[in-house]
């Protein structure tokens, strides 16, 4: 059996190759697409609107429908859990 692929705390976003990884850090629960040129986690707004934006681009959503969407996965994943959205 395949062992389970990670994917970041932050976003979902599967973390495939270490090149996915926060800074290359194969340890770091986040992806590259989530943390600061140091590492640490960018805010839930910007994390929020690059979601949204991947939505719409990708699947072709209006904004309103990208951004709940990104809301609904965000609201579920560890590093967002305690925020009152």
């Amino acid at each position: 059996m395949k062992p389970k692929c990670e994917s970041c705390n932050s976003c979902g976003m599967p973390l495939e190759s270490k090149e996915d990884f926060a800074l290359g850090d194969t340890s770091s629960v986040y992806c590259k697409y989530c943390v600061d040129n140091v590492g640490q986690l960018l805010p839930y707004d910007t994390i929020l609107k690059n979601n949204a934006h991947y939505y719409k681009e990708s699947q072709g959503l209006t904004e309103q429908a990208a951004t709940k969407m990104a809301k609904d996965l965000l609201k579920t994943l560890p590093a967002w859990k305690n925020v009152g959205v």
